[in-house]
């Protein structure tokens, strides 16, 4: 029995040995040599879930850079933005460090410190140039976004289309051509002019209030015996009103503004003391 074994295990070595077996050929068992029970076997793989995708070069969220987020700038203005307080002369007041440094920087430019003089004075210089070159740029934007726009309008109405529906609307574009400097009247988005589509058609809602009011109240005044208190009560809603609509249109730019009819004076209020005292 045990020559029988023997001469199996024989076999078998002699299969590794000439290649005509599944496994390699037989070595001793060691560090990087397993056991032929546990070695790789052609066509199947020892990880078949394979390795997980970007494994290697993935960083744990919040270690290393995370890239478009700049975190080192996001630092640096936090810190220069926030507040501490400083003393000056008997007075304690709060201040953003970067305001802070610039002025500590201005004293000792006063006090003759010349690399605090020459360094304020680049800085200053810098930020003029900079926000003329900024200016110029928005103003000559705004120009031809007003000038193009005037020419699309115009064009609308010569050929019977409709008005493009386009915000800023142009004529909301106010150029100011001496000081270069450009101002907008009006909504800017879209979003924003549903909301003054809104405001302004509750304002034409009150002008029919206001003309309601008044409507009856010139009535009821022709009557050969006038009713007083339903006259003081459509005059203390057409006041009402009145107030209502000036509260609304008066904010708004000239282009937006309307003139009241039937507006509400104090003296209709005084004749009706008058007949009432009669």
């Amino acid at each position: 029995m045990a020559k029988k074994a023997k001469h199996e295990a024989t076999d078998n070595g002699s299969a590794q040995a000439d290649g005509s077996g599944d496994v390699p050929a037989a070595y001793a068992v060691g560090y990087g040599k397993p056991p032929a029970e546990h070695r790789f076997t052609k066509g199947r793989s020892g990880n078949p879930a394979g390795r997980p995708r970007g494994v290697k070069n993935k960083v744990p969220k919040g270690q290393g850079l995370d890239f478009g987020a700049q975190p080192a700038n996001q630092m640096l203005l936090e810190e220069a933005y926030r507040t501490i307080t400083v003393r000056e002369g008997d007075n304690i007041v709060e201040l953003p460090v970067i305001k802070a440094v610039f002025r500590s920087l201005g004293v000792s430019a006063m006090k003759g410190n010349r690399l605090a003089q020459a360094t304020m004075a680049e800085l200053v210089r810098g930020v003029e140039e900079e926000d003329r070159k900024l200016r110029s740029s928005l103003f000559e934007t705004a120009c031809e976004y007003k000038i193009g726009w005037q020419q699309a309008f115009e064009h609308a109405r010569k050929n019977g289309l409709p008005e493009p529906d386009v915000v800023p609307h142009p004529d909301d574009v106010i150029l100011d051509m001496r000081r270069a400097e450009v101002r907008y009247e009006g909504p800017m988005t879209h979003d924003e002019k549903k909301k003054w589509d809104r405001l302004l058609e509750f304002r034409d809602e009150l002008q029919a209030e206001v003309s309601l009011f008044a409507g009856g109240y010139h009535r009821a005044a022709k009557a050969k015996k006038p009713p007083l208190e339903h006259m003081r009560s459509l005059a203390g809603h057409w006041k009402e009103y009145t107030a209502m609509y000036d509260r609304i249109n008066e904010p708004l730019p000239d282009r937006y503004k309307r003139r009241l009819e039937d507006r509400f004076f104090p003296g209709f209020l005084e004749k009706l003391d008058g007949l009432g005292s009669d």
